[in-house]
């Protein structure tokens, strides 16, 4: 465990322990191949593009149903059951439907029907679980919740222009589940957080159907036209190569802390190109840095979760150690926090 180097945070850090984590991957694995016979390229060139050997499509499952299965895994790891939370947080860019919530509908995947249990939505696309961690925190370390579950799923493939090999080849789906309660007499904390948005870059990653923009009623076409994710991946990535060193060395600032005092870094799995990146600014040996894109694809919401998931299950994290969770969204959004697991 290494000692955070520095004067007390700037930030008061929250007392707020992560109990469990969990995940849920569809059965069917995508190989970068099959990509490329799908899209009429010449095989290799997916992986080469994207870096990606797989990833992971949803069959019949439903975005709902899949957040409940990683729900339970991380309330069997914790040995919990579903009745013993108290809030329930859908924490993702795409939801199933607009009406009634998605938190709505994993409640009722979870049997919790009769408890009232409490449920909330937050959008904030790939940084929608940090941004819920962040703000579910402070509901807990309340004392409003006692226990709170916040969970990422996403079924990108159903979304995907298969015109667009370099974008559709990029993506994975998946759900994440993680647990939080009040530290109590441990030391696990939050010791920062801070987010930023630049519109400049709101049209560089769009999904456009789905909410009032665009009248089904009024052009069929142009409603499903909408409803394929678009995005600009190299202005996005030019964007959030300018913004993200000053940001991250602020962010460090506001949390206490620097980089010689984080044991890991789990980010966003946005691409390889960004991951190789974060390595190079961050100076952290590439062992220090989580990833899992390789073989997930980008996940979008569900990528820092999951990148928890597996820091924790494979005993990269430890309790007592200090992780960065970090990365961007479409909007342009950046985000950061800094936890002692």
């Amino acid at each position: 465990m290494s000692t955070i180097k520095s004067t007390a945070p700037r930030q008061p850090a929250r007392p707020i322990r992560i109990i469990a984590t969990g995940s849920y991957i569809p059965a069917h694995c995508v190989t970068s191949q099959q990509i490329d016979q799908r899209t009429g390229q010449a095989f290799g060139t997916t992986q080469q593009i994207t870096g990606i050997q797989q990833r992971y499509f949803a069959g019949e499952e439903t975005s709902s149903q899949m957040a409940a299965k990683a729900a339970i895994d991380a309330l069997r790891r914790a040995d919990l059951k579903a009745c013993d939370l108290d809030l329930i947080v859908s924490a993702c860019a795409i939801m199933e439907q607009p009406i009634p919530t998605q938190s709505v509908l994993i409640q009722q995947h979870l049997g919790l029907a009769g408890t009232g249990t409490a449920t909330l939505d937050l959008n904030a696309t790939c940084l929608s679980f940090l941004s819920a961690f962040d703000t579910v925190s402070y509901l807990v370390a309340s004392g409003r919740y006692q226990r709170a579950l916040i969970v990422s799923s996403e079924i990108p493939s159903r979304g995907l222009d298969w015109n667009t090999p370099e974008i559709c080849g990029n993506f994975g789906d998946g759900a994440a589940a993680v647990i939080i309660e009040q530290a109590g007499e441990t030391t696990s904390a939050i010791l920062g957080a801070h987010f930023e948005t630049y519109c400049e870059g709101a049209q560089l990653n769009e999904l456009q159907s789905g909410g009032t923009g665009r009248d089904i009623h009024k052009d069929l076409s142009h409603f499903l036209d909408g409803a394929v994710f678009k995005m600009n991946g190299p202005a996005s990535y030019k964007l959030a190569t300018k913004l993200y060193p000053k940001f991250l060395k602020k962010s460090l600032t506001l949390c206490g802390c620097d980089l010689n005092g984080l044991d890991l870094v789990i980010p966003h799995q946005a691409s390889v190109e960004a991951l190789d990146r974060l390595v190079r600014l961050t100076r952290a040996a590439p062992d220090k840095v989580v990833n899992i894109i390789k073989d997930y694809g980008n996940q979008i919401s569900v990528s820092i979760p999951m990148a928890l998931h597996h820091a924790i299950v494979s005993g990269k994290l430890h309790r007592g150690d200090t992780a960065l969770l970090t990365g961007t969204a479409a909007g342009l959004s950046l985000g950061a926090m800094v936890v002692r697991y």
